[in-house]
C-alpha cells in the first residue's frame, strides 16, 4: 500500500508465499488512471529497485507455485481467474496504448516499441485463454449470471480502456504499416482475433451475448464504463506508470502462482473446446504462457532488451508462424 493520496495496492511481490487478496485465490482492487489518460509525471518516491523487480520476475514462470495448493473450489478459481485476468487485459491495453502513442507524437521511435508492443498484444491472447479457461457450465452457472445481476446488458464493448485500442486489436489502423516489424504485430493481432472468437464459441456457442438478449437501449457512454469497471473492481484516479505496472505485477505473480498449482484446465472437458482452440498456433501460445507472462512484466518494467535474454529466446520455442 502506497502512501499516495489514492491508496494504491502496489507493493512488488517478493517471496514464495501467496500474497495477493489476502487469501489464496482472493481478488484486489486496480487502480488505473482515466481511459485514454497519459500517467501524471513523477513525484514523490522513484520507481521500484530494480533488485526488488528481478525477484518479482523470478516469482512468474512454470516453478511459480511455491506452497500453494491446487484449488477445490472451481467456483473460487474461475471467479478468480475471470477478474483478475480481465484486470491483466486492461493494463496491457493502457500501456499498449500508450507505447503507440508515443511513436505516433514520435517520443519513440517504432523500432523501440515494435517488440514490447507485439508482447503485450500476445500477452492480452493469453489472458483471453486463460479467462476462457472457465468450463461452460460454470460461466452460464456464476459468471453469466453474475454480469447479468449487474446488468441485464452486460457487454465487453463496455470496457473504458479497450477503446483507445480497439481499432488497433481490429486491424482497422496498423500503425507503421510499411516497417518491417509490422508482419509481426499482424501476426499476433491476428492470433488474438482467432483466439478471442474461439473462446466465445466455446463460452456462448449460440452466440446470443447478454446485450442481444436483452434489448437494452443506448445508454450514457460514462455510465456504462462506470458499471464494467465496477464489476470487475476497477478503480480512476491520477496514479503513476510506476504504480500502474507494480499492480500489473502483483496480478502477472498470482497468475503464474495459479497456472503451476491448477494447469490452464484443470477441470475442462475436451468436449467444450471448439476446433479453433485445437489449433496448433493456439496451443502454442497455452504452452508459452508462463514465457509470456514473464516477458509482459519485462517490458512493462522498461528493462532492457538483453536483461533476460534475447527476446526471441522464448518464441523459439514454439512456432506462432501459422497465426
Amino acid at each position: 500500500m502506497t502512501g499516495e493520496a489514492w491508496p494504491v495496492l502496489a507493493d512488488l511481490p517478493a517471496g514464495p508465499d501467496w500474497d495477493f487478496g489476502g487469501f489464496p485465490y482472493g481478488l484486489e482492487p486496480l487502480t488505473l488512471p482515466p481511459a485514454g489518460s497519459r500517467p501524471p509525471d513523477p513525484s514523490g518516491p522513484g520507481g521500484p529497485d530494480a533488485g526488488l523487480l528481478r525477484r518479482s520476475f523470478d516469482l512468474i514462470g512454470p516453478g511459480a507455485a511455491g506452497g500453494l495448493p491446487p484449488c477445490t473450489a472451481p467456483d473460487e478459481l474461475f471467479w478468480f481467474r475471470w477478474i483478475t485476468g480481465h484486470q491483466v487485459s486492461f493494463v496491457v491495453w493502457w500501456l499498449a496504448a500508450l507505447l503507440v502513442d508515443d511513436a505516433v507524437e514520435a517520443r519513440a521511435p517504432w523500432s523501440a516499441i515494435a517488440g514490447p508492443l507485439c508482447s503485450l498484444v500476445r500477452g492480452y491472447g493469453a489472458m483471453l485463454l486463460y479467462t476462457g479457461s472457465c468450463p461452460r457450465g460454470i460461466y452460464h452457472e456464476v459468471i453469466r449470471p453474475g454480469m447479468r445481476r449487474h446488468h441485464p446488458g452486460f457487454s465487453g464493448s463496455w470496457a473504458p480502456d479497450y477503446g483507445p485500442v480497439r481499432d488497433l486489436l481490429r486491424s482497422r489502423w496498423l500503425p507503421f504499416v510499411r516497417s518491417p516489424e509490422s508482419g509481426e504485430l499482424q501476426r499476433a493481432i491476428g492470433l488474438v482475433r482467432l483466439v478471442h472468437d474461439a473462446v466465445a464459441a466455446k463460452l456462448v456457442p449460440d452466440g446470443r451475448s447478454l446485450l442481444r438478449q436483452s434489448g437494452v437501449r443506448r445508454q450514457d457512454t460514462g455510465l456504462l464504463h462506470l458499471i464494467y469497471d465496477s464489476y470487475f473492481w476497477t478503480l480512476r484516479a491520477a496514479v503513476s506508470r510506476d504504480r500502474v505496472v507494480a499492480q500489473l505485477i502483483r496480478r502477472l505473480v498470482a497468475v503464474a502462482r495459479d497456472l503451476a498449482a491448477n494447469g490452464l484446465h484443470p477441470s475442462v472437458a475436451d468436449a467444450d473446446r471448439p476446433p479453433e482452440l485445437w489449433a496448433p498456433e493456439v496451443i502454442a501460445l497455452e504452452t508459452a504462457i508462463p514465457d509470456l507472462l514473464r516477458q509482459v512484466a519485462h517490458d512493462a518494467a522498461g528493462f532492457p532488451a538483453g536483461d533476460l535474454g534475447e527476446r526471441a529466446a522464448w518464441a523459439r520455442k514454439v512456432d506462432f508462424a501459422g497465426c
